[in-house]
């Protein structure tokens, strides 16, 4: 059994792993692109009910926002998100629901896809995207995953469908200058291959 005496350690221990997962948490919202600096201190809030730990995050947050905005300042050349986002854009007026950041897991993006696609005068012909765990992956530096399917009720339809979704994907994003690959399998996801991760928050791209 162990000592009274291993407590308090074990309590340090608890508080620093927990510091560290918010730590990397905070970096990857912030370099993510997507949240601000009101959505990362509600989600702390939510985290962690130590004060002191909470103030410390939150500083660590500003700072890294002050940063992120000059560094966002220095991108004079169109980057690979950009070009994502012109892409996607491109990909909504065709007809399909492309989203990026489409909640948090698989069943998550596709909620959010039928809920966009259920606002839309005229039925889409299906929808592509990625969700907030691809996200971390790819300000990581591993690439992007997209999922996409067709929205066909005839079963038999289905997969020819969703496989003539998943080329024109690929087709735009190469179009756009987006290396991306898929291996011809409707049970696979496309792959944007790693990149530089630079999504813009406060300058328009070039």
């Amino acid at each position: 059994m162990p000592d009274d005496d291993d407590e308090p350690d074990d309590a340090t221990d608890e508080l620093a792993t927990e510091r560290a997962f918010l730590w990397e948490q905070i970096e990857l919202a912030v370099l993510g692109g997507f949240a601000d600096e009101y959505d990362i201190e509600d989600w702390l809030e939510d985290e962690t009910t130590d004060e002191d730990l909470l103030e410390e995050l939150k500083a660590y947050a500003e700072e890294l926002f002050r940063q992120e905005r000059a560094h966002e300042d220095t991108w004079l050349t169109p980057t690979v998100n950009d070009a994502i986002d012109q892409a996607f854009e491109e990909l909504n007026e065709r007809g399909l629901v492309a989203l990026q950041n489409a909640g948090f897991t698989m069943s998550d993006g596709w909620t959010d896809a039928l809920e966009a696609a259920s606002e839309l005068p005229d039925k889409p012909r299906g929808a592509v995207f990625y969700h907030g765990q691809d996200l971390e992956s790819g300000v990581q530096g591993h690439g992007l995953m997209l999922a996409f399917g067709a929205f066909e009720d005839d079963e038999a339809k289905s997969e020819a469908a969703s496989a003539a979704i998943a080329r024109e994907v690929c087709d735009t994003l190469t179009a756009h200058g987006v290396e991306a690959k898929w291996n011809g399998s409707v049970n696979s996801r496309i792959e944007i291959t790693p990149f530089p991760w630079r999504k813009r928050r406060w300058t328009d791209a070039p």
